[in-house]
């Protein structure tokens, strides 16, 4: 019964299979490019301890809802033209955040390219941030 099932469903097996396998992946590479993650409960320590710059690649309008205090915004589509504003700031260690985290890694990858060496990313983003009740500014 289960092999008939699988049979006829196929395709669906193997976008299962697929999927899993995006989900795996992404993790690895992140890891594999040098690029790190920290967690919600952790960056207010390594605010204190560090002169790190957070970088909020969220759009413009959930920068203004509510981000992290001293964060810089500027949205993951405009990171690969705008990124003369932040170049001076190389050699210190940034932090990228977005709403969940999505768009973080990709933002990591591109200021990688761009010879950033000390990169994190946040987590789970501003909702991890939230979830844990730290503060936020609107």
């Amino acid at each position: 019964m289960y092999l008939e099932f699988v049979k006829l469903n196929w395709h669906l097996f193997v976008a299962l299979v697929a999927i899993i396998a995006l989900l795996a992946f992404e993790p690895l590479r992140t890891r594999h490019g040098g690029i790190r993650s920290v967690s919600a409960d952790e960056l207010p320590r390594i605010m204190r301890d560090e002169k790190i710059i957070i970088l909020d690649v969220s759009d413009a309008k959930e920068y203004a809802g509510s981000h992290i205090s001293k964060a810089r915004n500027i949205p993951l589509n405009r990171l690969d033209s705008d990124i003369q504003t932040i170049s001076k700031f190389k050699a210190r260690p940034v932090v990228i955040c977005c709403r969940v985290g999505n768009r973080s890694s990709k933002a990591a990858r591109i200021l990688k390219k761009h010879g950033f060496s000390n990169i994190r990313t946040l987590h789970g983003g501003m909702a991890a941030w939230t979830k844990e009740n730290l503060p936020v500014e609107t």
